[in-house]
């Protein structure tokens, strides 16, 4: 059972990893405007832990909430981060997105960070930069609005984890996220918020093998309230997935 603690839901624990339940609102690390804070998982955990280490293997956006795996140790991290980059650390994302996704495809971009905005974009053909990266996200649609042009709820796996990159290569693709207002405002798809105060962007499922026994490991983050409201709206149904 997931333990409550001030400002995260832990998930799992023992000496080598702990899996937590973002909430949207909190970043994975602090920033300058978060110097000496608590307010990201990082902070958080060097107070909980009562340590200075903290091996972040993956990150959420402030505004993403959901489930992560952060390592306790350096051998952990090492492991964690090795599997990932090897396709064995799978993470599993639930939208809900405008417009009609017809079926399961998969997505390929090559996306820039722009620093000093903090956004990125899809590099389009001819102009690609040397620090454009490949993006590549497996999409499936789960559930459709009434009006099935209206909403999509999708599931997402990441192939590769860039900063940005569901909400960026969804918008590029004309299905932005339901109250984005980053991506989602310059695509030309009319889209609501429905009330909701952030993307409805949640980090589902995280499945990993255990850095030290190899078990494969799998948790899942309760979907949040305003997400659970959208849907009831769009869907007429609650976010089951």
């Amino acid at each position: 059972m997931a333990a409550s603690d001030a400002l995260c839901s832990i998930l799992f624990e023992d000496q080598h990893l702990i899996v937590v339940d973002k909430p949207p609102g909190m970043l994975s690390q602090g920033g300058d405007a978060d110097v000496g804070g608590c307010n990201n998982i990082v902070d958080w955990l060097r107070r909980r832990l009562g340590r200075p280490y903290v091996g972040l293997v993956h990150r959420l956006d402030r505004n993403t909430s959901g489930v992560m795996v952060v390592a306790k140790r350096t051998k952990a991290a090492r492991r964690l981060t090795e599997a990932l980059g090897e396709g064995r650390l799978r993470r599993i994302y639930i939208a809900i997105v405008c417009g009609h996704i017809p079926g399961p495809c998969t997505w390929r971009h090559f996306l820039e960070k722009d620093a000093s905005t903090n956004k990125v974009r899809i590099c389009k053909s001819g102009e690609m930069k040397a620090g454009a990266k490949e993006a590549v996200l497996r999409v499936a649609p789960l559930k459709y609005s009434s009006t099935q042009s209206l909403a999509t709820l999708a599931e997402f796996e990441l192939e590769t984890g860039r900063s940005h990159q569901i909400r960026a290569q969804a918008a590029h693709e004309r299905h932005p996220v339901v109250g984005d207002r980053k991506y989602g405002c310059h695509t030309g798809v009319k889209t609501e918020s429905y009330g909701i105060q952030r993307p409805a962007l949640h980090s589902l499922r995280i499945l990993f093998p255990h850095p030290m026994s190899g078990e494969v490991m799998r948790f899942e983050a309760g979907i949040p309230a305003d997400i659970e409201k959208v849907s009831r709206i769009l869907f007429d149904a609650r976010c089951v997935i």
